[in-house]
């Protein structure tokens, strides 16, 4: 009797943990979670485009040059098709026998964090170049009190929800443990009275912290990261400073008005500053990047591109202080190709 009574009791405990697991699942739908693999929410939730590259098998040292790009929305395929400029340059030099593949997984508002983790994700391809730019998005973690800030950017939500997904690489087979602590994590947030800020914009009434640069040490482990993935895997990295454009004796508000002093690009691509932080404060932020970056590539001895210097600060290359216009993403390849062809880095 015994023996029936903890059978029939364990074919129910299962039972009931199954149909716990299907509701919940089917719960995460809602959410845009996949029911067989939540764990490519990782993918579709954040990294949307990187859900081609991860599935092709990608080698170095082929018929074919695989490059890969990682950044912000300056080098994205959607602000300045990056890719197929590139390629185009390097066709007509190298001629229609030369083969290249890009694989631009840039993406807007991206930070090093980002271009670090979706880095890694890329673990079972080996790439013959990969291209770093990027050093202003960073800014937007800066605008929050000090105490409030965290190393690894998880005072955004954004990557307080990234570092839970990864935590949990059972997902695919329980959404249980995930959900438990998600549900965990948010019921300690209030209680602690956690504050949390955009992953792409600023709270103007956070903006005055901005002046304090406190992503220059996470900058600096997250490219160190890029650096020692590269060298593990045999890839070529390609960094490259960062240019912008602050005009010169002009207050920059945000507003409209700024865009009088830029290239007078669509509103799809001009970003007005204040997306960063304080005007002072987001140029303050990518000289420091700049600084880091320049150490890093003295002390790896990591190839190099000062494209902070090469890019002329000129107003009709610029739709703000980042992002390019037509001309200036067309010099902007032609000073990265220029240096691919120099340096013979796909030969």
């Amino acid at each position: 009797m015994n023996s029936r009574y903890f059978l029939f009791s364990g074919i129910f405990a299962v039972f009931l943990l199954l149909l716990t697991e299907i509701l919940l699942r089917i719960g995460l739908l809602f959410f845009g979670y996949s029911f067989l693999r939540p764990s490519d929410h990782l993918y579709s939730g954040f990294y949307h485009n990187m859900q081609d590259v991860r599935k092709k098998e990608i080698r170095r040292g082929g018929d074919v040059k695989n490059v890969l790009i990682l950044g912000g929305s300056v080098v994205s395929s959607a602000w300045t098709h990056m890719e197929s400029r590139l390629d185009t340059i390097l066709q007509k030099h190298y001629g229609k026998r030369a083969r290249f593949a890009f694989y631009n997984v840039a993406d807007a508002g991206h930070t090093s964090r980002d271009n670090a983790v979706k880095y890694s994700l890329l673990e079972d391809k080996r790439f013959d170049l990969v291209l770093y730019y990027e050093a202003i998005n960073e800014n937007r973690a800066n605008n929050v009190p000090a105490k409030d800030f965290r190393q690894d950017y998880s005072h955004m939500r954004w990557y307080r929800d990234i570092y839970l997904l990864q935590a949990h690489p059972e997902i695919n087979i329980t959404v249980i443990p995930y959900l438990l602590d998600k549900v965990i994590g948010n019921v300690k947030d209030r209680l602690e009275h956690r504050v949390y800020i955009s992953h792409g914009e600023v709270d103007p009434q956070f903006a005055q912290y901005g002046s304090d640069i406190k992503t220059k040490e996470t900058y600096r482990r997250n490219l160190e990261e890029i650096i020692a993935t590269a060298k593990k895997r045999g890839d070529k990295l390609l960094l490259m400073s960062y240019a912008s454009f602050f005009p010169e004796n002009v207050v920059l508000t945000g507003e409209e008005k700024d865009m009088e002093h830029f290239a007078g690009c669509n509103r799809f691509v001009a970003t007005p500053v204040v997306m960063w932080g304080r005007p002072e404060n987001v140029k303050k932020g990518v000289d420091v990047h700049n600084r880091v970056l320049r150490e890093l590539v003295s002390k790896y001895n990591t190839l190099f591109l000062d494209l902070e210097h090469l890019m002329p600060k000129d107003q009709k290359l610029f739709c703000d202080v980042c992002h390019l216009s037509g001309p200036g993403a067309k010099r902007l390849a032609h000073e990265i190709s220029g240096f691919i062809i120099q340096q013979k880095l796909l030969e």
